[in-house]
């Protein structure tokens, strides 16, 4: 007998016993997705609402930060008061319209005066508006009153006026 003949049969016999099983995966897996159709069978297929439990929606915030569930978030009395003084830096001859958002609520606008905010910790301060010409306007972080690893003293942003970040507040 030459081993080649051999191996050649075996190995044909081997793919075609692999083709038949995963044509018959594929028709299993399409039978079994037409019975899910069927509400009755779906529920005796399907163990999915005795896996999963309850859903959880306590506390959780969308990406801007606010609240989904309404609840407002208790101030706690241990953290002392921080406040920061904001400076805007325009360029010369150009006007800017910026505001300040806190939370993605307008907290004030920038103008000739700094901007004096009191912010609590994990706070999320952003420059949105509007900065005419080539040149980016500048914000930034003149006195922080209080304890606070970020933003310091001398922090400072560059902005045409498209919503960028100024500062996450962190104790």
């Amino acid at each position: 007998m030459d081993f080649d003949r051999w191996l050649q049969r075996f190995v044909t016999a081997i793919e075609k016993i692999i083709f038949r099983v995963a044509l018959a995966l594929v028709v299993l897996l399409f039978i079994v997705q037409a019975m899910l159709i069927n509400g009755n069978l779906r529920l005796f297929l399907s163990k999915t609402d005795r896996m999963e439990g309850k859903p959880v929606l306590q506390n959780i915030q969308d990406v801007m930060g606010r609240k989904i569930t309404g609840a407002e978030r208790p101030v706690s009395p241990a953290h002392e008061e921080i406040t920061l003084v904001l400076e805007l830096r325009s360029p010369p001859g150009i006007s800017c319209n910026l505001f300040l958002l806190v939370n993605n609520q307008v907290a004030g606008q920038f103008g000739e005066e700094n901007i004096s905010i009191t912010v609590q910790p994990g706070d999320l301060l952003e420059v949105i508006g509007e900065v005419s010409g080539e040149t980016p306007a500048a914000i930034r972080v003149v006195e922080v009153y209080g304890k606070l690893k970020a933003p310091g003293k001398g922090h400072e942003i560059k902005t045409f006026g498209e919503r960028d970040l100024l500062a996450w507040i962190i104790p």
